[in-house]
């Protein structure tokens, strides 16, 4: 039973790091335009992605990994959801707020953002888990 049990995992190891390779060299491969249906494939492919790894990286925390493969399936279902709600938020909802915002700036709506920035910014210097000095920016003009 052990044998098997151990099989099965290399086999379900190993298939998920060729899905894996085989997306990241389709995702990093040069594209002209991203269109709206590829964005959408892509966030949910993405999410399954996660999902899968994810529910994987629970075999690990269980007694019998074998016994709850499962959580591998589960994993991908939740990460099909997620990506699947990016994919309509970056389609659907993101152009829309981005065309409101330019119609915005056409109009003269805005008022300038970078006046709003604070005049000075005070950031510490940590060495060591410990505090040993601080920088200072300071916003003399903006162009």
């Amino acid at each position: 039973m052990w044998l098997w049990n151990n099989i099965l995992m290399h086999r379900i190891l190993r298939t998920t790091l060729t899905v894996l390779a085989l997306v990241a060299s389709v995702a990093t491969a040069p594209r002209a335009l991203a269109s709206p249906e590829r964005e959408f494939i892509m966030s949910c492919t993405y999410g399954v992605l996660a999902g899968t790894l994810v529910g994987a990286a629970t075999l690990a925390f269980t007694k019998s990994p074998a016994d709850n493969l499962q959580n591998v399936a589960r994993g991908a279902s939740l990460g099909l959801y997620a990506g699947i709600g990016l994919g309509f938020y970056t389609v659907y909802i993101l152009p829309k707020q981005l065309e409101k915002e330019q119609e915005k700036i056409l109009e003269g709506e805005t008022e300038d953002k970078r006046s709003a920035l604070p005049r000075v910014l005070l950031f510490p210097i940590a060495e060591q888990n410990k505090i040993s000095g601080g920088f200072a920016l300071w916003n003399i003009a903006n162009f």
